[in-house]
C-alpha cells in the first residue's frame, strides 16, 4: 500500500502545472462517472478506497460496496457541521451532503450496470456533463433534506 504522500503525488503530479490539469481536468474530462470519482479529490479517495470501500468489498458485493463508501463519505463531511450546528443553533443537521454522496454513488452503480460511458463526447462536453450531474444531485439532495426537514 502506497503511503498517503506518494499516492497523492501519484495521483496529481510533482509540479504545479500538473497539479493544476490532474487536480480539475482529469475528474471533469473524465470518460466515466466512476472515473470522476476516482481523480476527484485524492486525499479523500485514498482514505475512501483503502480503509471503506476495500473492507466493505471483503463482504459485500461491488455495488453495495460503493453506495455505502459514498455514503460514509457522506456522513464524514455531514457530521461535523451537523454537530457544530445542533451545539449552536440547537438545529439538528439535514445531511444533504450524505443524500448528494449516495446519489452520486447510485449513479456511478447504474453507469457502470448500463455501460454510460462518455468515451465518444468531447472533452469540453464531459465537462459540462460532470457538472451538470453534480448540480442535479445537489438539488435533489437540497430539496429532498428541506422537505423531510419541513414536514
Amino acid at each position: 500500500m502506497m503511503t498517503l504522500t506518494q499516492y497523492v503525488t501519484h495521483r496529481l503530479g510533482t509540479t504545479p502545472r500538473e497539479q493544476a490539469i490532474n487536480f480539475l481536468g482529469r475528474p471533469l474530462g473524465a470518460k466515466s462517472l466512476s472515473g470522476f470519482w476516482q481523480y476527484w479529490n485524492p486525499v479523500w479517495s485514498y482514505f475512501l478506497l483503502f480503509f471503506c470501500y476495500r473492507l466493505l468489498r471483503k463482504n459485500l458485493p461491488h455495488w453495495l460496496s460503493v453506495v455505502l463508501t459514498f455514503f460514509l463519505c457522506g456522513l464524514l463531511h455531514d457530521l461535523p457541521i451537523g454537530i457544530l450546528s445542533y451545539a449552536k443553533v440547537g438545529r439538528p443537521p439535514y445531511f444533504t451532503i450524505t443524500v448528494f454522496l449516495t446519489l452520486n454513488g447510485l449513479l456511478v452503480v447504474l453507469s457502470e450496470k448500463f455501460g454510460f460511458r462518455l468515451t465518444r463526447v468531447p472533452a469540453g462536453m464531459r465537462w459540462l456533463i460532470h457538472v451538470a450531474i453534480l448540480v442535479a444531485c445537489y438539488l435533489a439532495a437540497l430539496h429532498l433534506t428541506t422537505w423531510i426537514a419541513i414536514g
